[in-house]
C-alpha cells in the first residue's frame, strides 16, 4: 500500500502520540528504557490499535448483493432479524477482532444458518 506524503506526515504525528501513551523514553524513576522495553511496549500498543482498526473496518462491510438462500433447501429465509446474528471473536495476526455473523432462519428447514460474507 502506497502512503501519500500527507498520510505519512499524519502517521508521524500519531507515532508521537503513541510514544506518549507508552510513557515515553524513560521509566517513572528517570532511568532510560532499553530498546527491548520500548519495542515490547510499542508492539503491544500497535497490536491493540490494529485490532481496533480491524473491528472498525469490519463494521463497515457492505451488504451482500446476491439474495441469501438456505444452504440445505435453497429456500429464501425470512427477512433478516438482528436477533438472529451471532458474534464471534477472530484471532488475527495482530490481535482479536469482533466479527458479527448475520444469522437467518429458514422456516422450511426450521434451522438457523450464517451465510459466508464472501
Amino acid at each position: 500500500m502506497a502512503i501519500s506524503p500527507k498520510n505519512r506526515a499524519r502517521a508521524l504525528e500519531l507515532a508521537k502520540e503513541l510514544n506518549e501513551l507508552n510513557g515515553g523514553r524513560y521509566h517513572d524513576d528517570g532511568t532510560p528504557k532499553t530498546f527491548d522495553e520500548l519495542e515490547i511496549e510499542t508492539n503491544a500498543l500497535t497490536d491493540l490499535l490494529s485490532s481496533m482498526a480491524l473491528n472498525e473496518s469490519a463494521k463497515d462491510l457492505p451488504e451482500a448483493e446476491k439474495p441469501v438462500r438456505c444452504p440445505k433447501c435453497k429456500a429464501v429465509p425470512k427477512p433478516h432479524d438482528p436477533d438472529d446474528d451471532q458474534p464471534m471473536i477472530i484471532q488475527s495476526a495482530r490481535g482479536e477482532v469482533e466479527w458479527m455473523n448475520q444469522g437467518y432462519y429458514c422456516r422450511r428447514c426450521r434451522r438457523s444458518f450464517f451465510p459466508s460474507a464472501g
